[in-house]
């Protein structure tokens, strides 16, 4: 006599799928008949999609002003402002000007 299973798919606690195997029903009539079911796809083939296309979103999109760009730095005056730091500190360093303030930024 043929031993007859059917595969069960069950999932474990991750979540995975994986197949079981049982042992089949003796009697035709407990098993369940598999049929495919006559329904349309929920997609049209016909009407693909083309990415060229402009859609609404994508004119609402471009028509958006663009985020505004920041303010740009005055790098001479940070030049000159490394410069003056660089020259207090050598100054320290000789003992020359520990009582002077600082310069501004």
């Amino acid at each position: 006599m043929e031993r007859r299973r059917v595969g069960k798919v069950v999932h474990d606690e991750r979540g995975n799928a994986k197949l079981e195997w049982v042992e089949a029903p003796p009697a035709e009539s407990e098993r369940p008949a598999l049929s495919l079911e006559e329904t349309q796809p929920a997609y049209k083939p016909e009407a693909g999609y083309n990415p060229y296309e402009k859609t609404a979103r994508a004119l609402k999109k471009a028509s958006a002003e663009p985020p505004p760009r920041p303010a740009k730095r005055d790098l001479r005056k940070l030049s000159e402002w490394i410069k003056q730091m660089r020259e207090l500190e050598e100054r320290r360093r000789n003992g020359d000007g520990e009582d002077e303030p600082e310069p501004q930024k």
